[in-house]
């Protein structure tokens, strides 16, 4: 038993002191060298804080430290020099859904990654590049990476992790090899990247050969490991989770992380029975993924470890050798250098060179890292990268700063696939597949090229080529192309009027210029062929058919905080345009048209929101089909799809937004609740109300396959529809 080792220890320590020598030359025994074994464990490694804590509130000294997982990072971050409280304050800091999520915040993209982000409202993308290609995992690991890249600055330049304030090791598990891989040396962001790669989940650690991910599928409880740094005594943390009941039901990601469970815990069993002490922590009524429980999961970690005070505190030491460990301790920490020169690896010499240049301001001066991790973050919201990371580098006797910029390995080209299931009319729902396919610098750096196609209600070809020109990229040209068949269906309350069909075909070019991540102006010519005809019954326009041509000035401002669900920020879209032909329109005519959205958050849970919107041709009504429509999927919700065509409208719009409750980072989001109110002002209708109005409330529960939206409206003159969908929701 680890206790009767530990006790037989002492006994041993004790007796040889006081036979080897005279009475009067009793010296105080060598106190043991102490290693501390981490057992990994998510969100309930975070017991190992309060282990630590009760350690040195009660002069405990650790001269190794081993872990695996989360016991790798929260030892990682102790072997830095770091004291518990420090440790806990980096806990504290850290936003765990948005980590475990790895996607990188909307308000970071660039402004088209805001609009894939848009257009596009999932979680999901895939490449070509050498074939179909899928991510190695959900999460590239960008945000853990600047986590650990910050605690590990200081040391970017040690030879091996002895050299560290306490030595330290972690493990990984070797895909290639099928054995354990013992960090020791190196990059120690890497080594504590590696030890918590869990499989499937983030995107593994790959050296020349070796592929490296979670260590505690092969020793969870490192006790061996620090056995062979040197340790003559081994304290084991163990977490202990609560056992499966027979009868409790599972889903199949439960089954799943049950079976590795099997595999883990038998591994630590074989460790337990190697430790000299053994602290458990009952962790039995939490999970692995209960982050926001850290003070809780801190405590039992400090209480199991007091409740082994009458044989830790044998290894107690006086306060004088306390204060000459933590010296001694301190002494070898280090400080961050200051940089003198930027270098980049991982990518293109042009892209090595755009980061240089865009890092450059960093130099000379201490390193910023909360503004570095801003920057690099930027960097990843282009979607070129899967994760860009950085450390010190010395060269020619000067500091440097090595960004490590990690390409998708899938792409480009880079694939965000589409699903549209709009139930607006839930006895006429449409569908729509689709997918959005980018290619990088075709044409010249910063170019793109992008697809779209979609099948289903909508069949449709876009392909759009963007070249930026300029010393700093944000002046565009954008040639387009395009060609559709889409079905458009006409209600009258919940009552089917008409079904069309518009087939058109034609192209534009655009030049505009981006203002920042969030904005854009766009000034351009549209020419098209069209057809718009009925399937089904027949609207008071009938058939429609001729040339389209059109100049537009658009601005466009991306400022919600979500693409999905905003908490805050404020959305502008702005366009006027002249449409020199429109079939059915007996003369030109101009068109502008605003929308504005404002989200507010009123406190972690709640935020409100109000928009406005209207547009007008003037003066002109002879435009053959009206441009602008009322009612159905976002507008109007409680009455039909389509039924106020109109030249000129006023809409208003005022919510509330709750958040229900958090998914679990591999499904998704969250869960919100959502009430609206509109009121809405439309024009040359004389049938039909003047001044719609409705209310409505959905759930809508935010997936990693995008949003699905269930819910109900009631408006005046009797309109009331149930509704859900599939896809876009603001």
């Amino acid at each position: 038993m680890p206790t009767l080792r530990a006790t037989s220890f002492l006994i041993i320590l004790l007796v040889f002191s006081s036979v080897a020598f005279p009475q009067y030359r009793t010296p105080t025994p060598k106190h043991p060298k102490i290693g501390l074994a981490l057992e990994g464990g998510a969100a309930l490694g975070l017991a190992h804080i309060g282990v630590l804590q009760w350690l040195e509130e009660h002069r405990i000294p650790v001269s190794y430290i081993a872990g695996t997982s989360m016991g790798g990072l929260v030892g990682g971050i102790y072997a830095t020099g770091n004291s518990p409280g420090d440790i806990r304050d980096i806990v504290d800091a850290i936003d765990w859904n948005e980590v475990l999520r790895g996607q990188v915040p909307y308000r970071d993209l660039s402004f088209r990654r805001k609009q894939d982000a848009e257009q596009y409202p999932n979680g999901l993308e895939f490449g070509i590049k050498n074939g179909i290609r899928f991510p190695e995992g959900f999460n590239p690991g960008h945000q853990v990476g600047l986590i650990l890249d910050r605690i590990a600055l200081p040391y970017s330049e040690m030879n091996t992790f002895d050299d560290l304030p306490i030595p330290f090791a972690c493990l990984a598990t070797d895909l290639v090899s099928g054995k354990e891989f013992v960090f020791r040396q190196g990059s120690l962001a890497r080594a504590l990247r590696a030890t918590m790669s869990l499989p499937g989940i983030f995107t593994p650690i790959r050296t020349d050969n070796s592929v490296l991910v979670d260590g505690g599928l092969l020793e969870n409880l490192p006790v061996d490991v620090a056995k062979k740094m040197g340790a003559d005594l081994v304290i084991a943390v163990h977490l202990q989770t609560k056992p499966l009941v027979a009868k409790e039901p599972l889903s199949s990601f439960g089954v799943l992380g049950r079976s590795v469970s099997v595999v883990v815990a038998a591994n630590e069993l074989r460790s337990i029975e190697k430790a000299d002490v053994l602290i458990s922590v009952p962790l039995q009524e939490y999970s692995s993924s209960d982050y926001e429980k850290n003070d809780e999961i801190i405590r039992l970690g400090y209480e199991a470890t007091a409740s082994k005070a009458a044989l830790l505190s044998a290894f107690s030491i006086d306060e004088v050798s306390w204060r000459s460990y933590l010296a001694q301790r301190d002494a070898r920490r280090k400080s961050i250098p200051v940089p003198e020169f930027v270098q980049v690896t991982g990518t293109t010499p042009a892209l090595s060179k755009d980061i240089e240049q865009k890092m450059s301001g960093n130099l000379g001066k201490p390193v910023d890292k909360a503004n570095l991790d801003r920057q690099l973050t930027y960097l990843t919201g282009v979607g070129r990268y899967s994760r860009v990371g950085y450390r010190m580098i010395e060269k020619n006797g000067e500091q440097g700063l090595l960004i490590v910029a990690d390409e998708k390995e899938y792409g480009p080209p880079i694939i965000r696939p589409l699903l549209v299931i709009d139930g607006s009319q839930y006895n006429n729902v449409q569908f729509l597949i689709g997918a959005r396919i980018t290619f990088l610098d075709v044409g010249g750096f910063g170019s793109e090229w992008r697809n779209d196609v979609t099948l289903g209600s909508e069949h449709s070809v876009r392909s759009e080529f963007y070249r930026p020109f300029g010393e700093t990229l944000r002046w565009f040209v954008a040639p387009r192309a395009y060609a559709q068949n889409v079905q458009t269906n006409f209600y009258k309350g919940n009552t089917p009027i008409a079904e069309y069909r518009k087939r058109q075909g034609g192209g534009a070019l655009d030049f505009g210029y981006t203002f920042s991540r969030g904005s854009e102006l766009r000034i351009g010519y549209e020419a098209a062929q069209e057809k718009f005809s009925p399937s089904i019954g027949s609207a008071t326009f009938g058939t429609l058919e001729g040339r389209v041509g059109i100049t537009s000035l658009r601005y466009d401002r991306l400022g919600r905080d979500d693409p999905i669900i905003p908490r805050s920020g404020l959305d502008v879209h702005f366009r006027s345009q002249w449409y020199d032909a429109n079939p059915g329109a007996q003369s030109g005519f101009p068109l502008a048209e605003t929308q504005l959205s404002f989200f507010k958050p009123l406190n972690k849970s709640s935020s409100v929101f109000s928009s406005a919107a209207g547009g007008t041709t003037f003066t002109y009504h002879q435009t053959g089909f009206p441009p602008f429509s009322l009612g159905g999927s976002q507008n109007l919700v409680a009455y039909g799809i389509n039924e106020f065509l109109t030249n000129q409208y006023f809409l208003f719009k005022a919510g509330y937004i709750r958040q229900l409750r958090e998914l679990p980072p591999l499904l998704g989001d969250r869960i919100y609740a959502v009430g609206t109110y509109e009121i809405g002002k439309v024009y040359d209708m004389p049938t039909v109300s003047s001044l719609p109005t409705d209310v409505s409330a959905a759930l809508v529960v935010k997936t990693l396959f995008g949003p699905v939206l269930v819910g109900g409206a009631y408006g005046a003159t009797g309109h009331q529809k149930f509704f859900f969908r599939i896809g876009r929701v603001f």
